[in-house]
């Protein structure tokens, strides 16, 4: 029987994890993160949806919804997502991935990367 400072422990350990949160979609890493960047540029007048990993050579970028409460700001190149409602992430082309619904939240996108021993290189996974 486990006693009630084992489950302390153990809910502990789960909402640490649940504060590290990465949802990937194809190659792009989305990743919970506590607060915006300070210096972050608010990305205006985007009319359905905003391309957070473009795709290198079908155009079949991965993309999220716009939508009321939902946010895009970029800083350096990386894109960020502030949302106050669950976001549609999808790809442009359908069938390539499912879409998924992300939480509230501050969101940062990132790409996977690879590293090619042969050619000793590290480089961002190509979908």
């Amino acid at each position: 029987m486990e006693t009630c400072q084992i489950k302390e422990n153990k809910m502990n350990k789960m909402n640490e994890i649940n504060k590290n949160t990465a949802i990937l979609h194809g190659e792009c890493i989305i990743r919970k993160i506590e607060d915006l960047p300070s210096k972050v540029v608010k990305l205006e007048n985007i009319k359905n949806h905003c391309i957070i990993a473009e795709s290198e050579s079908f155009g079949n970028h991965h993309v999220v919804d716009c939508a009321e409460g939902v946010g895009f700001y970029e800083l350096d190149g990386v894109r960020y997502m502030k949302n106050e409602k669950p976001a549609n992430v999808r790809c442009v082309h359908t069938d390539r991935h499912d879409a998924i619904s992300i939480p509230e939240g501050i969101w940062r996108f990132d790409s996977q990367l690879e590293y090619d021993y042969f050619e000793q290189v590290l480089r961002n996974v190509r979908d």
